[in-house]
């Protein structure tokens, strides 16, 4: 079942990833996992609870990574939570809180439930960073969306995040779809996936 998670996530042939001093990482958590019935940032996929392995991940990139979660949930101090702070649902409530840590920084987000994402995907994404620009995104062709739970926010965009959260609208999405960002072609069309339901890889 873990074959092509570990061929996709190979890096054997590329340098070490390097960290970025201005860029933080978040392992999005916060949901509910109502249609997986069970705890998404828990399923193992690549030997570890997902949480960790996203984690771990982003931590090959970022200077610090956290975990965004409800205040609700119980997430590990070595993870470091970092609970919801605004009264909205989804996941802009994740990013903004995050901000709202950590304004000078750049976010790395990725959502728990992307499996397929591997080292060479954030690597990629990193490297075709736009500064100009208020995120770097990959865009699916399939759904002809931008993916924001897989996005670089750049810090200047925070501003604009919270006025477009403030004016009524809570989706990341179409925060991307409407303002500035560069966005890039994933590596692999099994990169994007997201997990919402019990089902094989």
């Amino acid at each position: 079942m873990l074959a092509d998670l570990y061929t996709i996530g190979s890096s054997a042939n590329h340098t070490a990833p390097s960290k970025n001093d201005d860029i933080f990482g978040l392992v999005l958590t916060g949901g509910y996992s109502t249609r997986m019935g069970a705890d998404k940032s828990l399923l193992d996929y690549h030997g570890k609870p997902q949480r960790e392995f996203v984690f771990e991940l982003l931590g090959k990139f970022c200077a610090e990574v956290f975990t965004s979660c409800r205040k609700d949930q119980d997430v590990p101090p070595n993870l470091h939570p970092l609970p919801d702070t605004f009264e909205m649902k989804g996941p802009l409530n994740g990013i903004l809180s995050a901000f709202s840590a950590n304004p000078q920084r750049c976010w790395l987000i990725l959502a728990v439930d992307m499996p397929y994402v591997s080292e060479d995907t954030l690597r990629l994404l990193v490297e075709s960073r736009d500064r100009e620009k208020l995120a770097t995104c990959f865009y699916n062709e399939e759904t002809q969306q931008p993916e924001p739970l897989l996005t670089l926010w750049e810090a200047r965009a925070y501003p604009s995040l919270l006025k477009f959260a403030e004016a009524g609208n809570p989706s990341p999405r179409e925060f991307l779809k409407t303002h500035p960002v560069n966005m890039i072609d994933p590596p692999d069309k099994k990169t994007l996936l997201n997990f919402n339901y019990p089902r094989g890889l």
